[in-house]
């Protein structure tokens, strides 16, 4: 029997221990023991297949046995820029690399954890390792959930992680188990799926190594410090917007890349500079492998730029494609995108900037990090704190080839706008069966944000979940005017509580009674599909008028190909959508293309996205808006896949939860 054994231990007091650590009312900072550095828990293995999660992290060899890789992680409520960070608030850089350090924007705020990791720990692992994490909740008085973003889970539908979907969220105290085969290859990430939590911290990166990579020859080195993760911040915790406050607007505040950045005051016109930025390091004429997620949680795209430098564009969403050279890239929440950088310039220092755009445009806000081309002996720390200040926000650099930029007509524009539909897969990965194929199911989803009628939000029938996005400017999220009630079960998992789909559910066909009379109707959004059906779905953009705004669309348990997309005429919903079901939109040209593989896709504003997949994975999977603000009120559905009968059975002693609501009058 493998069993994995801790050991615990604090003996030995460290002599040379260069970080500290304290209380604001201590004046002499103390000496930290080395055990305070590293993992409280050491992973002893007694099986030769079973590691420590980051001896996961190598180079892949194919003829290499695939490992089981232990993670532990504590959940917790938090502080960037508390205790933990000592004096880096007041200028001492030492204490801003502590291990238990968030910085994040270089402001006090209350967070969630991993760790005391923001992002949380890394996973990266090789192609059909196994990954376990053990999730202790920690966080009084608050459920979790973490899905595992781009992994399938294909015969693990109940580790997806979507509270009452496909588990039930993991209550304060209590620990639970996740394990599954990383057979998706690429860059993924990992989020908590259960409130706002993603936007308070619970993110972090989960690279899944392929050593048959197509495209491995045009990069020298694929090092995990190279992964970028890109997110939004608030000064305050997220649910000051949830439902929010008429006196102030929903905005972001900073950029974070890999979890740290500066905070610009708007009054004094200067950065807070006291804390470090991300630094990437590159040797001279080295070809090297970036990969970058993006996971914002508000609603602005990021714009990323490199001075000086142009990304080659390899693979987006785990899926390879041919190369493609671009200046300038944009990016939504639950995007992925993987390119190889030349350090082709004169050594020196470089800013990485990604800039808030669209609906950020009217609060500019931008992050920086650093690319350096400094000799080893030059210490990461010192370079995370540059001499120069970063450009000015109205200084910007050239545009140059941008990849999906969402006011683009696609197969229109210039050459210098490229939509994500026009990357191509390599001929190694082209499904003709599916491309070609008459779908089996089809389906048009049209999302958007509705403006609540306050009269009736505020009445005896109007308990549903907004947002208050400023003054008295309340919304939900829809699907084809459906908003999303969660179940009161976990579907998946407790199936037997299904007794009456006319009932439990709705969809467009199936409307209940309530809603005869309403524009919009709140109910649990579900559509089922039979099991290896082809599916084409059409997303599009329901909004009654052109903005500068769209939406990120995520999939769970498949990936799709992207087979069209644009933005259609400035005419009424009903025309639009009458266009998009005669096909009268723009399409790419020519019929010998190989679509790229997504699971995230943005919609372009009054746009739409044409996809197409196969379900091949039996369950009940969530189909969403990522932004964490427009699923929270209602912008998504649930797909099943698929009889229950035919769904993979989750383990005997799964944990359950639901209603209770026994007889008013207690029986004897």
């Amino acid at each position: 029997m493998n069993l994995l054994v801790y050991v615990v231990g604090l003996t030995v007091l460290s002599k040379d221990v260069e970080s500290f650590f304290g209380f604001p009312l201590i004046t002499e900072p103390k000496y930290l023991w080395r055990e305070l550095l590293i993992p409280t828990s050491v992973l002893v293995v007694n099986h030769p297949l079973e590691y420590p999660g980051e001896e996961c992290d190598r180079p892949c060899d194919p003829n290499e046995p695939p490992r089981i890789c232990y993670y532990h992680w504590i959940m917790e409520s938090y502080t960037a820029m508390g205790s933990s960070c000592w004096d880096c608030i007041r200028g001492n850089r030492a204490h801003c690399f502590h291990a238990q350090c968030v910085t994040g924007s270089g402001r006090e705020r209350g967070i969630v954890s991993i760790n005391r990791k923001v992002p949380g720990p890394p996973i990266v692992v090789c192609r059909n390792d196994t990954i376990v994490v053990d999730v202790s909740n920690e966080m009084d008085g608050l459920a979790t959930a973490i899905h595992w973003h781009g992994f399938h889970q294909l015969d693990s539908p109940w580790m997806d992680g979507v509270p009452m979907v496909t588990q039930c969220p993991i209550p304060a105290g209590t620990s639970f188990r996740y394990r599954f085969q990383a057979v998706d290859p690429g860059t993924q990430w990992y989020h908590s799926h259960s409130g706002y939590q993603k936007a308070n911290g619970h993110l972090g990166v989960a690279v899944v190594r392929n050593p048959h990579d197509v495209n491995i020859n045009l990069y020298d080195y694929d090092l995990t410090e190279h992964v970028m993760l890109l997110s939004d911040w608030s000064e305050h915790t997220v649910e000051n917007w949830i439902p929010g406050q008429q006196s102030s607007a929903l905005k972001v505040d900073s950029i974070l890349i890999n979890g740290r950045g500066r905070h610009y005051n708007n009054y004094t016109k200067k950065w807070a500079t006291a804390v470090p930025l991300a630094v990437f390091r590159v040797q001279p004429n080295k070809r090297y492998r970036f990969r970058m997620i993006s996971g914002g949680s508000q609603y602005c795209p990021f714009k990323m730029q490199i001075e000086k430098h142009r990304m080659e564009i390899i693979s987006t969403d785990g899926g390879a494609v041919q190369p493609q050279m671009v200046d300038t890239l944009i990016s939504l929440s639950g995007e992925r995108y993987d390119f190889v950088l030349t350090a082709d310039q004169p050594p020196g220092n470089y800013w990485i900037r990604v800039r808030g755009i669209a609906f950020c445009n009217k609060n500019p806000v931008e992050g920086f990090a650093v690319l350096s081309y400094a000799d080893p002996s030059v210490s990461t720390e010192a370079l995370s704190y540059p001499e120069e200040d970063p450009p000015k926000y109205e200084h910007e650099y050239p545009e140059g080839i941008i990849l999906n930029r969402h006011t683009d007509s696609c197969y229109r524009g210039k050459d210098e706008n490229i939509c994500t539909s026009k990357l191509e897969s390599h001929e190694v990965h082209r499904d003709s069966a599916l491309i070609d194929a008459v779908p089996d199911k089809q389906f048009y989803w049209g999302f958007t944000i509705v403006e609540a009628d306050n009269s009736w939000l505020f009445s005896n029938e109007g308990f549903v979940r907004f947002t208050t996005v400023r003054d008295a400017f309340n919304v939900f999220g829809v699907t084809n005017n459906i908003s999303l009630v969660p179940p009161s079960f976990p579907l998946l998992t407790q199936p037997e509580q299904i007794t009456d789909v006319q009932q439990q559910f709705c969809n467009e066909t199936n409307l209940p009674p309530k809603c005869a009379n309403r524009t919009h109707c709140f109910c649990t959004h579900l559509l089922k599909v039979d099991l290896n059906d082809i599916v084409e779905i059409v997303l599009y953009d329901t909004a009654p008028y052109a903005q500068d705004f769209y939406h990120p669309f995520h999939i769970h348990g498949h990936r799709f190909i992207v087979t069209d997309m644009g933005r259609l005429p400035q005419l009424g919903l009903h025309e639009r959508l009458q266009r998009l079901k005669q096909g009268k939109h723009a399409r790419k040209p020519g019929t010998d293309y190989n679509p790229p593989y997504k699971d995230t896709v943005s919609i372009p504003n009054q746009g739409f996205v044409r996809t197409r997949f196969r379900a091949n994975n039996p369950g009940f999977w969530l189909v969403h808006c990522h932004f964490e603000w427009h699923l929270a009120t209602g912008m998504g559905l649930v797909l099943q896949v698929g009889e229950v009968d035919q769904m993979p059975k989750p383990p005997a002693d799964f944990p359950r939860c639901g209603n209770f609501k026994p007889d008013v009058l207690e029986r004897q």
